[in-house]
């Protein structure tokens, strides 16, 4: 139940993060149970396209941090299944009494051996204060907080992945730019050799667009390097170590679709009920609460109780009950208690700075969403007007009527556009990103929670 349920929350977050984000490819469906998740063969030297749906899937099944996390929830499984059972110190005990060799007093004419002393005793520890249970209570609280400190693991895994494929589209159009200016910038010292030779152009401009090339050359060997740096992070991050050198990211970088300044409330109350990182530390004082529960049932001694059998020396039998209780003198469970409070009301106390720190985020994750979108659109619009001043500068130098300087510094300005355009971009993804991570991926995979009792039917393994 545990794992259909964890399923059927990833695969929700994989697809609302690929319909959120900006792909030009469509989601792929997540694969079947024991389907394979087809991944590019080692040494292929074709680099294969690595789309954000892909990317997503292969973090969740490939990336070593998830998969040593993942380990973790078979231990608590465990120790629930422990925690049922009654602790080893319940266990009876049997003490056994034998003296085969008794005498009498010497009276003068020598002892006289006397019959073997038997004593049996069969004791059973009682325990009061419904112990078990309390212990149990811990172990569940355990085994959630550990299911949703994976799940948050997952989710901002997930989130990284979208962070860095997008970042590495955003490297990539980047170096798409550098290199489409490089080509414009060889064409036109090309151009401007051709006019000095035909005297048409001074030296002077054939040193300019020189220098202008050459700028440009090192701009390409600098996006490049970034681009390089940005794969290398992705797949990283994958986890794929197979094909670390055979993928490429697909799709265009774009603004992802997101959510609108009307619905932050809504927004704040999905993520105050299941936010991973919140229902963890709500785990964690569930469990400090039982803690505390227990340490005041432990002031309740433990007695032990069992029949008891004796033959003595003179031939005599008894029968009887035998009954042992400590006498809480030197420690009566009062230091633990007051801990165990404390620890509890830290939990509690951490539970409410973390509803409080989550609601300033979504906030705060909200504004810069919406100013992040607003700067895009303006930036777009900007940006096309400058290309169409330089498509016009363009084709005034060809007629002869500006000089190159112009022409150099208009396309300075088209560049620095661009760039501007794909840096605004690239912020808005990283403002989502920041957005999922406040929100705890709430508005892809809804306010589902595991039912309470969904651990009890777990195999243990």
């Amino acid at each position: 139940m545990h794992s259909f349920l964890s399923r059927c929350l990833l695969w929700a977050a994989v697809i609302g993060l690929v319909l959120a984000a900006a792909a030009d490819a469509e989601p792929l469906p997540p694969p079947a149970v024991g389907e394979a998740i087809p991944r590019p063969a080692a040494g292929e030297n074709a680099p294969a396209a690595l789309d954000l749906a892909t990317a997503l899937q292969w973090t969740l099944s490939g990336n070593p941090d998830l998969v040593s996390l993942r380990r973790s929830l078979s231990v608590s499984a465990a120790a629930v299944a422990v925690a049922r059972q009654f602790p080893t110190s319940l266990n009876p005990t049997v003490t056994i009494d034998y003296q085969p060799w008794t005498f009498d007093r010497d009276t003068g004419q020598g002892a006289h051996r006397l019959e073997q002393l038997i004593g049996v005793t069969w004791s059973q520890p009682i325990e009061l204060g419904d112990r078990t249970a309390k212990r149990l209570a811990i172990a569940r609280a355990a085994y959630d907080q550990t299911h949703w400190n994976v799940l948050q693991a997952e989710l901002q895994a997930m989130v990284e992945t979208y962070r860095l494929h997008q970042t590495a589209s955003y490297r990539r159009e980047r170096l798409r730019v550098a290199q489409h200016l490089a080509e414009f910038n060889v064409q036109l010292l090309q151009t401007v050799r051709r006019q000095m030779e035909a005297a048409q152009a001074s030296a002077a401009d054939v040193v300019l667009a020189e220098v202008e090339n050459q700028s440009m050359v090192e701009r390409l060997q600098t996006a490049q390097q970034e681009y390089i740096d940005a794969l290398t992070d992705l797949r990283r991050q994958i986890g794929l170590p197979e094909c670390v050198a055979s993928v490429v990211p697909a799709g265009g970088l774009k603004v992802p679709e997101g959510v609108s300044a009307g619905e932050e409330e809504e927004l704040i109350r999905m993520a105050l009920e299941s936010h991973p990182e919140i229902n963890a530390a709500r785990a964690q004082a569930a469990g400090s609460h039982a803690a505390l529960a227990l340490a005041r049932a432990d002031r309740i001694v433990i007695p032990s109780v069992g029949p008891y059998y004796e033959h003595d020396e003179a031939g005599i039998t008894y029968y009887g009950v035998a009954l042992s209780s400590p006498i809480p003198v030197l420690n009566s469970g009062k230091p633990l208690v007051r801990q165990r409070e404390m620890e509890h009301s830290r939990d509690v106390v951490a539970v409410e700075q973390l509803r409080i720190r989550t609601i300033a985020r979504v906030r705060a994750s909200l504004v810069r969403w919406n100013q992040t979108k607003g700067l895009v659109a303006r930036v777009d619009a900007a940006t096309a007007m400058i290309q169409d001043q330089t498509a016009k500068m363009e084709r005034l130098y060809a007629a002869g009527q500006t000089d190159l300087l112009k022409l150099l510094q208009v396309r300075q300005r088209l560049i620095e556009a661009e760039n501007a355009q794909l840096d605004m971009t690239w912020q808005a993804t990283q403002a989502y990103s920041e957005l999922l991570t406040a929100l705890g991926a709430t508005p892809l995979i809804g306010s589902l929670q595991p039912p309470a009792d969904a651990l009890l039917s777990l195999p243990v393994r």
